[in-house]
């Protein structure tokens, strides 16, 4: 079953410590790198994290990894001390890193997310949305993008405020909420 989901192993710390004659600390760091490992195969495994748009918060990663390995949970701590393994020059070869939004969500992301290609993605999905919606005021929200590239809500709104700050958005904030529409005033600056 867990090789059906791009896993090889699951030892929990307890069983990589008693199989390992390694000194203890340098056991803990080796199976935080083991997991950090086995983390990356299965995001990579059918596409995953490139599925998910190339982002995953650590909260989805650490609900669907422990769900592939069974009753060999890992730990939110081992998680978090994995991902920061992920960071580290000598793993770059498995091509994501934690990444922190100024709001303090936390994803995973893929090192081949393009923030520029996505925040093109979302002015054109906000310019086609201006001009289909006549009587609905136009622009996108972060349930319309939540829909449309089949990401959380939160995640949208991320990418929304993303989008906004490198300038190819911006927002429109009333009673009813916040709307982002193509950033224009670019166009009129000389």
């Amino acid at each position: 079953m867990l090789e059906d989901m791009g896993m090889t192993s699951a030892l929990s710390r307890d069983q990589f410590g008693k199989a390992s004659r390694r000194k203890k600390s340098s056991n803990n760091d080796y199976y935080d790198q083991t997991v950090a490992r086995q983390l990356s195969d299965f995001l990579r495994y059918k596409n995953r994290l490139t599925e998910a748009g190339g982002l995953m918060t650590l909260t989805d990663v650490y609900c669907l990894f422990n769900r592939a390995r069974g009753t060999n949970m890992i730990s939110p701590n081992d998680l978090l001390r994995a991902v920061a393994w992920m960071d580290q020059p000598e793993f770059a070869h498995l091509r994501m890193h934690q990444r922190t939004f100024p709001s303090g969500v936390v994803v995973l992301q893929d090192a081949d997310f393009d923030e520029e290609g996505t925040s093109q993605k979302l002015q054109e999905l906000a310019s086609s949305s201006a001009h289909q919606e006549s009587g609905g005021g136009g622009g996108v929200t972060a349930l319309h993008v939540s829909k449309a590239l089949k990401i959380s809500a939160m995640l949208a709104n991320e990418q929304l405020l993303s989008a906004e700050r490198l300038g190819y958005l911006c927002r429109d904030v009333t009673l009813e909420g916040i709307r982002f529409f193509p950033n224009r005033f670019n166009t009129y600056i000389t």
